[in-house]
């Protein structure tokens, strides 16, 4: 039976209401964890006048939440009038929580508890160090990365050293100790690794998200529906943003720009950005709607044809790009509003500079398939990646993973297997994984399928971590996997393959070499030159394809490398071949005859395997022509596609549109060459 966990999460501020992203991440990121997880929040208020409170937020989050006291709101005003008025009260909270016995009291009363203890902020962690034990899970969510963020915020002030001096030990001891830190974004997990000298391997990202499925998306009819609601018999373009420096210079680009070149098209701005247009002249077919209530924002929301955040500049990501995403509303925005937010194979949103956002806004309003297309992969996109749905349920995974590390011993190696529609074939796989004779591994199954696989609940000699998932791609399995893993070395293979026995352990002896930072292995296959079946190897082909087939990495480059490229998903291909080169830039990666998989070929009439199908993938080679132009032609040349496969000219051009991807002339002297034997 699954061991309960007992986490508690500190911080110096409450979760309710959910105003602003530092409250609203509490509430997602903890609300629902997952079950035999109960997760209890201790908190306070960083204004006075409010009493103590105890209450059961969701069936998974508990909220307590202890005011300070007088004398500690005192010393916090002291502290800001030195410093001209700059609010500190989270930053001395280190140094003067002792004025606040009680929050302590209540905070170790609940830490002795526990079986895994999160310092959402650093801010509580100096003065309940002492309270934690050897046994105990140590997380730090880092909402940003305190240090410097509270430099750019405070370093104009001499007055403030002792402050920042207080910030950045605070953040240096906590990230020494934390078993786990959880960073939003790629950028933050690598300033945390170079700042304080940290393992990438202890570092996962979590990123901000929205409860995506709290609304339905609008449709054709709902939006009418709003408009007729509002009065509206025009297109709506709609901006929302809180009265924050990029915010403002977007809406008055907004109104005094953008808007006077549509006079038929309504521009809503929404949000306390509308204080900066105080004394801007307004043009009629602007609505300056200042701050609305959640319903009036969603009907808004729902009338919009098109959202916008045509930001020049800004920080972190821009959580409204969600807001617009699960809506539902075609967004249209610059690189800097879209900053942080992934892409898959499929556009959520178009981008364009401010320059030639007119003529991209023209485009999206005479063409609904654009905006339909583009609004149905923003939804998905906010549903696989930053739904706190599926978010927090992923965060509690991902304790349980760190917690059994710490108390069963890491492993030497994490075999990730990501699965779909292939139960048969799991079943193989699993008794080649049990006839290992290496013994120090976990495998951790990204099922994809629409029932979840029977052998899930057997009793395997190893560690499984089974995930059965709604999200689909083999590429984000990849990533998910390796979130999850906590073995020293990323073992992937597909749920189609066989190890050989010996397949880890030969592996092993490799990696004693320390410039050694992942492994090519050996992929044999049967069938090979029979047009009916098609198989898969790498034989003869060392150091150039990469297959995750059989693919071993350190987890520490893994994490470094921020995993495998989602925009060689939908359809996935290459993003093997795109991953192994740029591990290749960290170290030596060799291919090893001895770390062998067998293959099985597939029959060439599944609609799946056949070569249609298949053929169709190529469009990916545009995005590896692009990101990778020396290596791709070296590629070209030695697979032969670009002779040899019927289609592969088309499907590749393709792929060059759809990704805007520019053919330089190295390339297309060999498509001229095909053209020319036809």
């Amino acid at each position: 039976m699954t061991k309960q966990l007992n986490v508690v999460i500190i911080d110096m501020q409450p979760i309710t209401p959910a105003v602003g992203g530092g409250r609203q991440r509490l509430l997602g990121l903890y609300h629902a964890l997952g079950p035999n997880i109960a997760a209890t929040y201790v908190g306070s208020y960083d204004w006075q006048g409010e009493p103590k409170r105890e209450h059961q937020l969701t069936t998974g989050l508990r909220e307590i939440v202890v005011p300070l006291s007088d004398a500690h709101h005192a010393a916090a005003k002291a502290a800001s009038d030195r410093i001209h008025g700059r609010v500190v009260i989270d930053c001395l909270f280190p140094k003067q929580v002792h004025l606040s016995p009680e929050f302590l009291t209540v905070a170790r009363e609940h830490m002795a508890k526990a079986d895994v203890v999160v310092f959402s902020h650093p801010w509580a962690f100096p003065p309940l160090a002492d309270s934690l034990s050897p046994a105990q899970l140590v997380v730090y969510d880092s909402q940003n990365v305190e240090a410097v963020l509270r430099t750019d915020l405070l370093g104009d002030l001499t007055e403030a050293a002792d402050v920042l001096q207080t910030v950045v030990e605070a953040e240096y001891d906590l990230c020494r100790r934390a078993d786990l830190i959880l960073t939003c974004s790629h950028d933050d997990r690598q300033t945390f690794a170079a700042l304080f000298d940290l393992p990438m391997s202890k570092l996962r990202i979590v990123p901000n998200g929205i409860f995506a499925f709290d609304a339905a998306p609008a449709n054709k009819q709902t939006r009418a529906a709003a408009k007729a609601e509002l009065g509206l018999d025009q297109s709506v373009c709609i901006f929302v943003g809180s009265n924050y420096g990029p915010n403002n210079d977007a809406a008055h680009y907004i109104a005094t720009e953008l808007a006077t070149r549509f006079a038929d098209v309504c521009f809503a701005i929404v949000g306390g950005c509308n204080a900066a247009l105080q004394q801007v002249p307004i043009p009629g077919n602007v609505r300056t709607l200042g701050v609305l209530d959640e319903a009036e924002k969603r009907l808004w929301l729902t009338a919009a044809d098109v959202s916008l955040n045509p930001l020049s500049q800004g920080s972190g990501t821009s959580i409204k790009m969600f807001d617009f995403m699960a809506a539902g509303v075609p967004v249209l925005t610059t690189a800097p509003g879209a900053r942080g937010i992934i892409q898959t194979g499929r556009a959520a949103f178009r981008l364009a500079s401010r320059t030639q956002t007119p003529k991209a806004l023209r485009e999206l309003l005479a063409h609904a398939e654009q905006r339909d297309e583009l609004a149905g992969n923003a939804r998905k996109l906010v549903e696989n990646h930053y739904a706190w749905e599926r978010i927090s349920p992923r965060t509690g995974m991902l304790l349980r993973a760190f917690y059994a590390a710490k108390h069963e011993g890491r492993k030497s190696f994490s075999v990730i297997i990501p699965s779909y529609e292939r139960p048969g074939h799991l079943d193989r796989l699993f008794e080649r994984l049990e006839a290992q004779t290496e013994r120090s591994f976990e495998v951790i199954v990204i099922d994809q399928s629409a029932s979840p696989w029977h052998g899930s609940t057997k009793p395997w000699t190893f560690q499984l971590t089974y995930v059965h998932s709604p999200v689909k791609g083999a590429v984000v399995s990849r990533n998910t996997g390796g979130e999850l893993a906590t073995g020293a070395v990323i073992a992937f293979t597909d749920d189609d393959c066989e190890p050989l026995p010996d397949w880890l352990r030969h592996a092993l002896r490799l990696l004693e070499q320390p410039d050694v930072v992942g492994i090519e292995g050996r992929v044999e296959s049967d069938h090979l030159d029979d047009p009916e079946w098609r198989s898969v190897s790498n034989v003869n082909f060392a150091g150039l394809g990469f297959m995750t087939a059989n693919l071993l990495v350190r987890n520490e480059v893994f994490q470094a490398l921020d995993g495998f490229d989602l925009a060689f998903d939908e359809p996935h291909f290459r993003e093997d071949t795109e991953f192994g080169w740029r591990m290749q830039t960290l170290g030596n990666v060799p291919y090893s005859n001895d770390v062998r998989v067998f293959h099985p070929a597939h029959r060439r009439d599944q609609v799946r395997e056949s070569s249609a199908e298949r053929n169709k993938f190529f469009e990916k080679d545009a995005l590896l022509y692009r990101k990778h132009r020396g290596r791709y032609i070296e590629l070209l040349l030695a697979e032969g596609h670009w002779q040899n496969t019927p289609g592969f000219w088309e499907n590749f051009e393709r792929g060059a549109n759809k990704y805007a991807v520019e053919l330089g002339e190295e390339l297309m002297q060999y498509r001229d060459l095909y053209r020319a034997t036809l």
